[in-house]
């Protein structure tokens, strides 16, 4: 039999040798594990082995945070395509999630909107659902005594009066204040008759998804049932972030299918006429027209009109938010006065009007073709309200 020899002209597979300077407390802990190792194999072990195994070791963690970095250099085509892998396959890989919780992160902890202000962002449902994600993950942790324990207790609102008295408790100790604090967050926000900020959870939760060793099965499993409302913040997070931009991207599939849902035609009630329209990009573009008035408002982009909606829907004498606010003067006849706050200037409606607005509005959500546009809207856009 004939021995095959390589081509000349083709380049052999190699390993690249490199060399690092250490210092000498990094050689002598690198030579206690060599002999570490040594005892383990029952064989020699040179320094230039253990550091490789060493290495090794640590593949999975760098693979982790390498993938990350390259899917954080492009957040809205990464953010795309984890929903759409997540709608396909309910499964995500563990930079991946890093990647989504970051953004949970931000969507949770910046620009709230916290009563007064309206509609409050996150809503108490989400913060409920941040604190069950956040337990979920922290009860699977790889470590029984979580390093992190302090910080958590303390994002979530609880105080001692040294940083080192929850470290001086016995581990089942910790375990149980941290999560009777997460209980008592919980019970805060089920109740109705009050409100206070939570604490940060969704730096609870970044923390617990990045450094308590959950695998990214795991992952799957236990944030599943809390989906939609990490993704809705991690858009919302993306919107925050980036200029306000929604998660979209340009010549999907997803948005040629939304460009061929037919709008309604304009809809009428006492004085008012409200019509649509799509934007570049995808956007519902809604105008409201009074006849008599000669007035008209035009509403572009989801966030305002997801808050001129709830607006509508208000009990309250006074409402403050990001693009309105909104007074009633008992006298006459409860007349509501709306300010939009970023164009300067203030439409008045008798009680009469803002019920007839408010109905005609309702009507035009129940049609099907505006509730695609709305669900879509939604997961580009985020939580808004």
């Amino acid at each position: 039999m004939t021995k095959r020899l390589p081509r000349p002209d083709v380049a052999l597979p190699r390993s690249e040798v490199i060399s690092l300077r250490v210092s000498a407390a990094r050689l002598e802990l690198l030579e206690r594990y060599r002999r570490v190792l040594a005892g383990e194999l029952g064989r020699d072990v040179s320094l230039s082995e253990a550091a490789f195994l060493a290495l090794e070791d640590r593949e999975p963690d760098m693979e982790r945070a390498a993938t990350r970095a390259e899917l954080l250099k492009t957040p809205t085509e990464s953010l795309y395509r984890i929903r759409r892998q997540w709608e396909r396959q309910h499964a995500l890989s563990a930079a991946q999630w890093d990647v989504l919780v970051e953004y949970v992160l931000v969507g949770a902890e910046e620009d709230r909107h916290d009563p007064p202000l309206q509609p409050a962002i996150p809503s108490r449902d989400s913060y409920i659902a941040l604190l069950d994600a956040f337990r979920s993950v922290y009860e699977r942790r790889l470590d029984p005594i979580s390093r992190h324990a302090w910080a958590y207790f303390g994002n979530l609102g609880g105080s001692f009066r040294t940083p080192d008295a929850i470290s001086d408790l016995a581990p089942d100790q910790q375990v149980q204040l941290l999560l009777k604090q997460v209980e008592d967050q919980r019970e805060r926000l089920v109740a109705a008759d009050r409100w206070e900020r939570p604490g940060n959870i969704g730096h609870c939760l970044w923390v617990a998804v990045r450094e308590e060793g959950v695998d990214s099965t795991t992952l799957d499993h236990v944030l599943a049932p809390h989906w939609a409302v990490l993704w809705r913040l991690a858009a919302r997070g993306h919107w925050i972030r980036h200029a306000h931009r929604p998660v979209r991207m340009a010549g999907s599939r997803e948005g040629s299918r939304l460009a061929g849902v037919v709008l309604p035609e304009p809809m009428s009630a006492d004085d008012f006429v409200i019509s649509f329209g799509s934007a570049v990009g995808g956007d519902l573009i809604v105008s409201i027209a009074s006849r008599s008035r000669r007035f008209s408002l035009d509403i572009t982009r989801y966030p305002e009109l997801t808050e001129f909606r709830m607006l509508l829907e208000t009990t309250a004498d006074r409402s403050i938010g990001a693009y309105y606010s909104m007074t009633v003067e008992p006298k006459p006849a409860r007349l509501r006065r709306i300010h939009l706050t970023r164009r300067r200037v203030s439409l008045e409606f008798s009680n009469a009007e803002w019920i007839a607005l408010r109905d005609l509005l309702r009507r035009a959500r129940e049609i099907p073709a505006i509730q695609c546009r709305l669900a879509a809207l939604q997961l580009e856009y985020g939580e808004h309200g």
